[in-house]
Protein backbone atom coordinates (compact mmCIF):
# COMPACT_ATOMS: atom_id res chain seq x y z
CA UNK A 1 0.00 0.00 0.00
CA UNK A 2 2.75 2.70 0.57
CA UNK A 3 4.30 1.77 -2.46
CA UNK A 4 1.43 2.28 -4.31
CA UNK A 5 0.60 5.70 -2.29
CA UNK A 6 4.04 6.81 -2.99
CA UNK A 7 3.78 6.24 -6.65
CA UNK A 8 0.68 7.94 -7.06
CA UNK A 9 2.24 11.10 -5.35
CA UNK A 10 5.24 10.82 -8.00
CA UNK A 11 2.62 10.95 -10.95
CA UNK A 12 1.22 14.55 -9.22
CA UNK A 13 4.72 15.47 -8.61
CA UNK A 14 5.98 14.89 -12.71
CA UNK A 15 2.97 17.26 -13.94
CA UNK A 16 2.19 20.82 -13.55
CA UNK A 17 -0.53 22.78 -15.28
CA UNK A 18 2.73 24.13 -18.01
CA UNK A 19 2.66 20.35 -18.97
CA UNK A 20 -1.36 20.06 -19.34
CA UNK A 21 -2.34 20.35 -22.69
CA UNK A 22 -6.14 19.82 -23.19
CA UNK A 23 -6.12 19.26 -26.91
CA UNK A 24 -7.37 20.50 -29.69
CA UNK A 25 -9.20 19.12 -32.59
CA UNK A 26 -7.20 17.82 -35.19
CA UNK A 27 -3.75 16.28 -33.84
CA UNK A 28 -3.25 13.00 -34.57
CA UNK A 29 -1.05 10.41 -32.53
CA UNK A 30 2.30 11.57 -33.69
CA UNK A 31 1.82 14.87 -33.93
CA UNK A 32 0.47 15.26 -30.07
CA UNK A 33 3.44 12.88 -29.47
CA UNK A 34 5.96 15.59 -30.92
CA UNK A 35 3.74 18.65 -28.93
CA UNK A 36 4.09 16.92 -25.81
CA UNK A 37 7.52 15.53 -26.14
CA UNK A 38 8.35 19.06 -26.54
CA UNK A 39 6.61 20.50 -23.37
CA UNK A 40 8.45 17.65 -21.36
CA UNK A 41 12.17 18.93 -22.68
CA UNK A 42 11.11 22.37 -21.64
CA UNK A 43 13.50 22.47 -18.58
CA UNK A 44 15.88 20.42 -19.81
CA UNK A 45 18.61 22.10 -22.49
CA UNK A 46 20.35 18.93 -23.06
CA UNK A 47 17.42 17.49 -24.62
CA UNK A 48 16.96 18.15 -28.07
CA UNK A 49 12.81 17.93 -28.86
CA UNK A 50 13.03 16.33 -32.14
CA UNK A 51 15.60 13.46 -31.47
CA UNK A 52 13.72 12.10 -28.42
CA UNK A 53 10.35 13.24 -30.32
CA UNK A 54 12.22 10.46 -32.92
CA UNK A 55 13.28 8.03 -30.12
CA UNK A 56 9.68 8.07 -28.84
CA UNK A 57 8.16 7.18 -32.22
CA UNK A 58 10.71 4.39 -33.11
CA UNK A 59 9.33 2.73 -29.89
CA UNK A 60 5.84 3.09 -30.93
CA UNK A 61 6.36 1.21 -33.69
CA UNK A 62 7.49 -1.85 -31.37
CA UNK A 63 4.16 -1.97 -29.27
CA UNK A 64 1.75 0.68 -28.81
CA UNK A 65 1.57 1.79 -25.70
CA UNK A 66 -2.17 2.34 -26.60
CA UNK A 67 -4.53 0.99 -23.39
CA UNK A 68 -8.10 -0.24 -24.32
CA UNK A 69 -8.95 2.37 -21.36
CA UNK A 70 -8.70 5.36 -23.75
CA UNK A 71 -5.30 6.15 -21.95
CA UNK A 72 -1.58 6.63 -24.45
CA UNK A 73 1.26 6.17 -22.43
CA UNK A 74 4.28 6.73 -24.76
CA UNK A 75 7.60 6.84 -23.47
CA UNK A 76 11.44 6.98 -23.50
CA UNK A 77 14.68 5.84 -21.67
CA UNK A 78 17.12 9.19 -22.56
CA UNK A 79 20.90 9.18 -21.88
CA UNK A 80 20.59 12.82 -21.79
CA UNK A 81 18.36 13.09 -18.41
CA UNK A 82 18.95 12.41 -14.50
CA UNK A 83 15.39 12.68 -13.43
CA UNK A 84 11.74 12.18 -15.07
CA UNK A 85 10.20 14.24 -17.55
CA UNK A 86 6.47 14.03 -18.49
CA UNK A 87 3.64 15.96 -20.08
CA UNK A 88 -0.08 15.19 -20.46
CA UNK A 89 -2.75 15.79 -22.77
CA UNK A 90 -6.73 15.52 -22.08
CA UNK A 91 -8.39 14.83 -25.50
CA UNK A 92 -12.37 15.61 -25.41
CA UNK A 93 -12.19 15.13 -29.17
CA UNK A 94 -10.41 11.59 -29.03
CA UNK A 95 -7.15 10.50 -32.11
CA UNK A 96 -7.35 7.01 -32.90
CA UNK A 97 -4.44 4.85 -32.41
CA UNK A 98 -3.97 4.01 -36.01
CA UNK A 99 -1.16 1.03 -35.19
CA UNK A 100 -3.67 -0.02 -32.67
CA UNK A 101 -6.75 -1.36 -34.38
CA UNK A 102 -7.93 2.18 -34.02
CA UNK A 103 -8.53 2.33 -30.26
CA UNK A 104 -9.61 5.89 -29.05
CA UNK A 105 -7.07 7.90 -26.92
CA UNK A 106 -8.66 10.16 -24.59
CA UNK A 107 -5.21 11.09 -22.32
CA UNK A 108 -2.16 10.78 -23.16
CA UNK A 109 0.81 10.80 -20.45
CA UNK A 110 4.17 11.17 -22.18
CA UNK A 111 7.22 10.31 -19.71
CA UNK A 112 10.42 9.94 -20.17
CA UNK A 113 13.01 8.76 -17.67
CA UNK A 114 16.66 8.36 -17.67
CA UNK A 115 18.13 5.70 -19.32
CA UNK A 116 20.70 4.70 -16.09
CA UNK A 117 19.93 1.54 -14.37
CA UNK A 118 18.98 2.73 -11.02
CA UNK A 119 15.77 4.34 -12.60
CA UNK A 120 15.02 0.94 -14.52
CA UNK A 121 12.49 -0.04 -11.28
CA UNK A 122 10.96 3.27 -11.19
CA UNK A 123 10.14 3.27 -14.76
CA UNK A 124 8.35 0.40 -14.03
CA UNK A 125 6.81 1.54 -11.08
CA UNK A 126 5.31 4.48 -12.93
CA UNK A 127 3.77 2.25 -15.88
CA UNK A 128 2.49 0.34 -13.37
CA UNK A 129 0.98 3.77 -11.30
CA UNK A 130 -0.22 4.88 -14.62
CA UNK A 131 -2.19 1.59 -15.66
CA UNK A 132 -3.58 1.98 -12.02
CA UNK A 133 -4.53 5.83 -11.59
CA UNK A 134 -5.86 5.80 -15.09
CA UNK A 135 -8.93 3.76 -14.91
CA UNK A 136 -12.10 4.65 -16.98
CA UNK A 137 -13.73 6.24 -14.24
CA UNK A 138 -10.54 8.71 -13.75
CA UNK A 139 -10.36 9.54 -17.17
CA UNK A 140 -13.73 10.55 -17.66
CA UNK A 141 -13.71 12.93 -14.73
CA UNK A 142 -10.20 14.38 -16.24
CA UNK A 143 -12.43 15.08 -19.56
CA UNK A 144 -14.57 17.20 -17.75
CA UNK A 145 -11.79 19.73 -17.14
CA UNK A 146 -11.05 22.46 -19.49
CA UNK A 147 -8.25 23.91 -17.75
CA UNK A 148 -4.52 22.98 -17.47
CA UNK A 149 -4.50 23.96 -13.80
CA UNK A 150 -7.36 22.00 -12.53
CA UNK A 151 -5.97 18.48 -14.89
CA UNK A 152 -3.30 18.96 -12.60
CA UNK A 153 -4.15 19.97 -8.98
CA UNK A 154 -6.63 16.59 -10.07
CA UNK A 155 -4.23 14.22 -10.57
CA UNK A 156 -2.10 15.71 -7.30
CA UNK A 157 -4.67 14.19 -5.29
Amino acid sequence: MALKEQTKMNLGSLISAQNVLVAPEGLNKEGLIETLVRMACRKNPRLNPPEVTAQVLEREKGISTTLDTGLAIPHARVEELDDFSAALAVLPAPVLDEHHNNLPIRVMFLFLSPAKPAFFQKHLQVLAALAETFRPDFIQELLTLKDPQAVAERLSR
